[in-house]
C-alpha cells in the first residue's frame, strides 16, 4: 500500500525540480532542499521572471536565422527556376503515370524530395498530380531525376509565351549591356554571352522560360559583379 506522505520523493516530484518549477512560475517554494540547492534556487530566482521573454527572443532569432523565403519577383530566383514559371507547366496525369511506373507512392516521392532539401509534403505532390499546383522548374527537374525521366515528358504543352536563352540574349537591351561589359573588361562579347548562357542553363537545367529581358539584365548585372567572372576561361 502506498504511503501518501511519500509522494514527493518520487522522481516525478523531486523536491528540487518542484522548487525550480515554483520559482520559474513566480511562487515561493516550501520544498525540503539542501543549503546548496537553496542557494541555486535563489540565484535562479533573480533572472527567472525574464525567462519567458528571453525564450521568445531566442525563438525569434532562430526563425530569422533560417533561410530567407524565395521572393517570386527575385530575378535570380526566376532564372534559376526556384519560383513557378508559367512557361514550364507540369502535366499532373503524366507525372502520376511515371511515378507509378517506377513503383513510388506519392509519399515516397515527397520524402525523396525532402532529402534533397525541398520542403514538399504528400499533399503538395497530390496537388501537382491533380493540376492544382505547379511546382517551380527546379523542383520539376529534381522530380525528373528521382523518377529517372526526361523533365520534358512531365510537362504540358506551353500555352503562354516562352523564350529560349538564345532569344533573350539577342534582345537589344541585353546586347547593349554585353557591349558595355565587354569594353570595360576587355573580354569579347561572345565569351561573356556564352559563359553566362552556360551558367544559367546549367543552374536552371532548362532552356524555355517566361523570363523577360529585364529579368535577364538583372541577372547579368549580378554576374558582372562576381569575382573572376569577367575573365571566363
Amino acid at each position: 500500500m502506498n504511503d501518501p506522505n511519500n509522494e514527493k520523493t518520487s522522481p516525478a516530484t523531486d523536491p528540487f525540480v518542484e522548487a525550480l518549477i515554483d520559482t520559474v512560475a513566480g511562487h515561493r517554494t516550501s520544498a525540503d532542499l539542501t543549503d546548496d540547492e537553496r542557494d541555486l534556487i535563489a540565484a535562479i530566482a533573480e533572472w527567472a521572471p525574464g525567462l519567458p521573454g528571453a525564450l521568445a527572443e531566442l525563438d525569434a532569432e532562430r526563425d530569422q536565422s533560417g533561410p530567407a523565403p524565395v521572393r517570386i519577383d527575385d530575378p535570380i530566383a526566376q532564372m534559376l527556376g526556384l519560383v513557378e514559371d508559367p512557361a514550364v507547366l507540369i502535366n499532373g496525369r503524366q507525372l502520376a503515370a511515371i511515378r507509378k511506373s517506377v513503383g513510388l507512392t506519392v509519399g515516397d516521392l515527397a520524402q525523396r524530395l525532402n532529402k534533397r532539401g525541398w520542403n514538399v509534403t504528400t499533399n503538395t505532390v497530390f496537388s501537382w498530380e491533380r493540376d492544382k499546383l505547379n511546382p517551380p522548374p527546379a523542383i520539376i527537374n529534381a522530380v525528373a531525376e528521382i523518377l529517372s525521366a526526361d523533365a520534358d515528358s512531365m510537362l504540358t504543352a506551353i500555352t503562354r509565351p516562352a523564350h529560349t536563352l538564345d532569344v533573350l540574349f539577342d534582345d537589344a537591351i541585353i546586347a547593349a549591356f554585353l557591349d558595355e561589359w565587354s569594353r570595360e573588361s576587355n573580354v569579347p562579347v561572345e565569351r561573356l554571352a556564352e559563359h553566362s548562357k552556360r551558367l544559367l542553363a546549367t543552374a536552371g537545367k532548362r532552356n524555355a522560360t517566361s523570363a523577360t529581358p529585364q529579368t535577364l539584365l538583372a541577372i547579368l548585372q549580378h554576374l558582372k559583379n562576381l569575382p573572376n567572372f569577367q575573365d571566363p576561361a
